[in-house]
Order: C-alpha cells, then structure tokens, then sequence
C-alpha cells in the first residue's frame, strides 16, 4: 500500500505506522467524518483457512461491543482488493515497549498504575465475552497523560490464529510466547484466565525489566513455560510488597485453576495496592486537609468555589470549581454536530447519585460536582423533535491516584449508572432528569483528565429506546466528556 491510497472509497492513507507478517497499520483520515483514524490491513492472501473472511467479521463485531476508554474502539471493518481492513480509533501517545526501553524496571506505583488500567480493559472485554490472547506491551499504549489504552481487543489473536471470541469453535491456540499462557500452546483454547496470566508476566515485566520466561527461541521460551514454574519476583527485584509478589505468582500459575478466577478479582488488589503505594510515596510534611463540617440546617446554600488547598492540595493548579472554568461553551462532537451548554452550576456531592455513590465520592476527597447540559444544535442531521442532549459532570479529587480508582469505580464499578442526570429547568438552571430519561436508550462515557473526572450521559429527546442510535450518542457523549476538565490546566 502507498501514501495517498483511499480504502473503501473512505479512508485515505497518510503515514505507515508499522508492518507486520499479515500487514499493515497506518494512520489514515475518513474522508466521511473528518477524523484521523487508525487503519489495519490484513493481508491473507495464500492463508490455509478459507473461513477467515467470515471469522473476521464475527471477532470484529464482538470486539465493537467493548465500549471503555482504557480500550482503543472499533469502528469499522471491510474488505478492500482481497485486503481485510479495520479502522479503529488513533491513540497518540507510545507503546508500553517504547517506554520500558526508556525507563525499565518502572517504580512500583507507576507499574501497578499501568497493571490496574490493563486490568480494567480486560474486565470490560471480558463482560462482553471477548478474550484478548495476546496482553503484551506493544498492544498496551500510554498517552500523554498516562492513560492506558489496550488496542487490538479481539483482533490480536485473530492476526494470529483466526480466533478471540470465548466458547467459540476449536481453533488453533496462538500467542506471543513471552506473555501467552502455557495452555494456549497446548490443544486447550484457554479462556479469561489466560489473559490473566499475560497481565501477570505484564507487571512482572515492568517491575523486573525482563520477562518472567527468556529464551535463545520462541520454542525454548513455551517449552520453559510447560515445564516450569514462573520465576519469583523477589529474584529480579528484592523488596517489593509482599502483596505484590503474592499477586504476581498466582497470576502466573502454570494451572489456571490456581490463577485468580476474574479481572473483577485482580482489579480490586491492584487498586488496593496503589492506595497502599500512594500513601506510602506521599510526603510526610503535607499538611493535613481541614476538618469537614457538617450545616446544622438543611436549607440550600449557594455553592463556594473551593479553595486550592481543600480539593487540590496535591497541585499548585487554580482553577476555579466553576462551569466556566472546567467546561467549555460550545463543543463539536465527532460527527461535526456542534452542542451549546444550556444549563450549569455547582452541586454538593449528596446531589450527585444515590447514597452509596455519594459515601464512595466522598471518601475520596469529593466534596462538589460541577454539572451542565448541552443542546445539540440543530442542523442536517437534527430536528427540534429529536435533539441529543447531554448532561456533563465534572469531579476534582485530590491527585491523579484517586481520580484514576475513582475512574474504576464509577466506571467498570457500574457506579455511573447511579449517578444523577440532568436536565435543564424552564427559566434556567439545573433539574434532575425525570424518570422516563433513565428508561430510554442513553450512552455514557468517562474521561480522566489529570485529577478530573468528567462524566457524560448522552440521549435523545425524544426517549426512544431505538439502539440504532447508539453510535449517534457515543460520538456526543465522548466529545461532551473529552471536551470537559480544566480550560487553563498546564499540569501532567
């Protein structure tokens, strides 16, 4: 394939990103919705599996269903001159390899932190019944502000061996042998527990600067992999945690019946350990957050900016808790359909969701919400009658730590759900949305920007339950929430 060469009639070839043994990916432009894309060509010419045409599709239709934003999406998929092609979101940032050949081993906070974001894309794929078969850096990228986003969900193992959809037909099993599992090169397909594994040799890998398994070939690498047992940690890296290590030997058991049995399980350590590793890194002259108070009445009080020190003791940023400061007016979503704000304001966190929510935000440090409903503006593909309309919420925590735990909570905790939605009041203001909203096909999507935390729900006015619209109110909801945080934010 050449620079310039339009696939599908869409997508224009701009600049190769890197070559494979089946292909190509490049970074292209859609010609149709005026964005940069990432486009993957699969060349099968010559393949022994004449049904890999029809396998592609099922993998490509499993792996759009994951919806997450520690996961690079899937939005389109074809056939181009005998070329398989997918187009998937373009994520700027570096490859976890780039960065372990930086800096290797990685401290032990920054390593769990990447694990724990790893883990989290894996409980969303694996809620949809998708299986990644090949966790290993190259398919982990971190962007500039160290979110990590796991591409190839449902395709990497398809690249290899024409499968990744869980209890599908008996395939060929494949992997990278560095990270695969020992079962996945055996007869066995294996199952969620073997992504487990590879984010076990994941996080022994950036903690020891090498992988748990070495070898002169591939073959002497899985052929160690069925004959021992992993490595322990503390041989590459004395003084680490014991939780740490415990983790990282269960993880890489030879037995998956002795591996932990879900991502659910493994988040939960992962978050419990960098809680432990950020308290244990935090300086020991900080001063201590002032006491919180709680109004004798029960009247409304109109919402204070906080000051720097009480929300944001971890940062010398100062912006101020406002609308004006945290979201911006107008905002064009990825379809080119422009939203205008048509109602903010400042909320106390008890206004935020139900009171297990609330406990949860508050115990991390959140005291208030900045909330704000957009309007679609009407346009050619919008009428008054079917509007898409946004409710936005923005939360500050303390430091980056918390608002990344607080991302998992409310995120794959199924915690959003319970968050308020709403609505603009006749005369202006804030309303919660009525309950004919919640019943409605809507979208969500969350976003960390630093210590922000945005959140957006996206639906129509008109409350249809039509799920065709999905992709109409993904493209609002995920602008609404890129588009949140800090408009005068320098920090990292």
């Amino acid at each position: 394939m050449e620079r310039g060469k339009l696939i599908a009639d869409r997508y224009e070839l701009i600049d190769r990103l890197g070559r494979g043994g089946m292909g190509e990916v490049w970074a292209a432009r859609d010609r149709v919705l005026h964005r940069e894309v990432a486009l993957k060509l699969l060349d099968l010419d010559g393949t022994a599996h004449a049904d890999l045409p029809r396998r592609f599709e099922r993998e490509a239709v499993a792996a759009a269903q994951i919806v997450h934003p520690n996961v690079a999406a899937l939005y389109d998929r074809g056939v181009h001159d005998d070329v398989l092609f997918l187009v998937m979101e373009k994520v700027d940032g570096q490859t976890l390899t780039a960065r372990l050949q930086a800096e290797s081993p990685f401290p032990l906070t920054r390593a769990v932190a990447v694990a724990s974001g790893i883990c989290t894309a894996l409980e969303a794929a694996h809620r949809a019944r998708v299986i990644h078969y090949d966790i290993k850096p190259h398919n982990v990228i971190l962007t500039a502000d160290d979110l990590v986003k796991v591409i190839d969900f449902g395709i990497a193992g398809f690249v290899q061996a024409a499968f990744t959809v869980a209890r599908s037909s008996r395939l060929t099993p494949a992997g990278t042998p560095e990270f695969g599992a020992p079962e996945q090169f055996l007869m066995e397909r294996g199952d969620e527990r073997s992504d487990l594994y590879a984010l076990g040799g994941m996080l022994f890998t950036m903690l020891a600067g090498r992988p748990p398994f070495t070898g002169h070939n591939s073959i002497a690498v899985v052929r160690r992999k069925l004959d021992e047992d992993a490595p322990s940690l503390d041989a590459f890296r004395p003084g680490l945690p014991p939780e740490v290590t415990a983790l990282v030997a269960e993880l890489l058991e030879r037995d998956p019946d002795r591996r932990p049995r879900s991502a659910q399980q493994v988040q939960q350590r992962l978050r419990a350990l960098l809680a432990s590793c950020t308290t244990a890194e935090a300086p020991t002259t900080a001063i201590p957050p002032p006491p919180r108070t709680r109004p004798m009445d029960v009247t409304r009080r109109e919402p204070r900016p906080p000051t720097p020190d009480s929300w944001n003791r971890a940062s010398t940023d100062e912006t101020p808790f406002t609308p004006d400061a945290l979201l911006p007016r107008r905002f064009t979503n990825d379809l080119s359909i422009e939203f205008a704000r048509i109602a903010e304001g400042t909320r106390l966190v008890r206004e935020a969701g139900s009171g297990e929510l609330t406990e949860e935000l508050t115990r991390r440090d959140c005291s208030e919400v900045v909330a704000a409903v957009y309007s679609e503006l009407p346009g050619p593909e919008a009428t008054p009658d079917h509007l898409v309309l946004i409710s936005v919420q923005v939360f500050a925590f303390p430091d980056v730590a918390t608002a990344q735990d607080a991302h998992g909570y409310l995120g794959d905790g199924g915690g959003g759900w319970r968050l308020t939605m709403w609505s603009a009041r006749d005369g202006g203001g804030l309303v919660p949305c009525p309950d004919e909203v919640y019943r409605s096909f809507r979208w969500r999507y969350f976003w960390r920007k630093h210590r922000y935390l945005t959140t957006a729900f996206a639906y129509r006015a008109d409350l249809t339950n039509d799920g065709s619209i999905g992709p109409w109110l993904t493209a609002a909801a995920r602008r609404a929430a890129v588009s949140g945080g800090p408009q005068n934010h320098h920090g990292s």
